[in-house]
């Protein structure tokens, strides 16, 4: 019983396969984690999500920004000219892909496990009860009723550069964007919404696994993917990044979580 880490997809399925018939994944043993960005830019979107969705409790996945994405589009949200959402809001089984897709979490942990799995990121000052039970707060309207009102809330979003207090929309908001577009932030808790690169353009900016003093750290390794731009980053003792790029033509990568050692297992990109 094997559990895999799959940094991001972003609808490229031929080298999801490719990477997985590598590994010899079994669904019948294995759990799959997905970094989330399932979808979005890659050549075959649908044929992800379907495949994901049959592998049923052996698929494991956070949302992503893209994959959020999707959502705000399907309600009616502003696109943008790179998005290759049609081929999934036009299929037959259009509306069973976005429900399964709406239940999937922001953040998963397994204690026993020793990892945690979030898209992007974490706030220094959460510790991980704290990040999950902000998580839930927004999945709980994702999965409900008035999932589109938030959805189209979120497509138009002004992000906050620092927590707002209560537990109101803001909120939902700023969580959302720390847990599937963090990339840098201060030690005090203000985000850099902005850069997208691997350097930043803040003094007191650093990556968000950089601070020292972050409240989540502790026994649990942090697994994510997002930042392309900084490639897999396997050097840090809390965190593990798996985003290798490859819907920009570079790696799928995919980690091997279960061992005393971390497995790293990649494959080429769309070539």
């Amino acid at each position: 019983m094997a559990v895999y880490a799959v940094g991001d997809i972003q609808g490229c399925y031929k080298p999801l396969r490719r990477l997985l018939d590598k590994a010899e994944f079994d669904p019948v043993v294995d759990t799959l984690w997905c970094v989330g960005d399932l979808v979005n830019r890659g050549p075959d979107s649908l044929a992800v999500l379907r495949y994901l969705k049959s592998l049923d409790d052996a698929c494991v996945s956070v949302l992503g920004n893209h994959d959020l994405h999707l959502l705000e589009r399907a309600c009616g949200g502003r696109g943008y000219k790179r998005d290759t959402f049609d081929s999934i809001l036009h299929a037959k089984d259009s509306e069973d892909l976005l429900y399964w897709l709406r239940q999937k979490p922001l953040m998963h942990s397994d204690t026993a496990l020793g990892w945690s799995m979030v898209h992007a990121g974490l706030h220094p000052h959460w510790s991980m009860k704290q990040a999950l039970q902000r998580a839930e707060k927004v999945s709980k309207v994702l999965r409900g009723d008035d999932w589109q009102d938030f959805c189209r809330a979120l497509n138009g979003a002004k992000f906050p550069h620092q927590e707002p207090e209560g537990d109101g929309l803001p909120a939902l908001i700023f969580t959302t964007a720390v847990l599937t577009r963090t990339r840098y932030c201060t030690e005090k808790g203000i985000f850099n919404w902005h850069v997208r690169s691997g350097e930043a353009d803040g003094a007191d900016d650093k990556p968000w696994f950089n601070h020292k003093k972050a409240a989540w750290r502790g026994k649990q390794r942090v697994v994510y993917g997002h930042w392309a731009a900084k490639g897999l980053v396997l050097n840090q003792p809390h965190v593990l990044g798996l985003d290798s790029g490859c819907v920009w033509g570079r790696d799928l990568t995919l980690a091997r979580l279960d061992g005393q050692e971390v497995e790293i297992i990649s494959v080429s990109g769309l070539v």
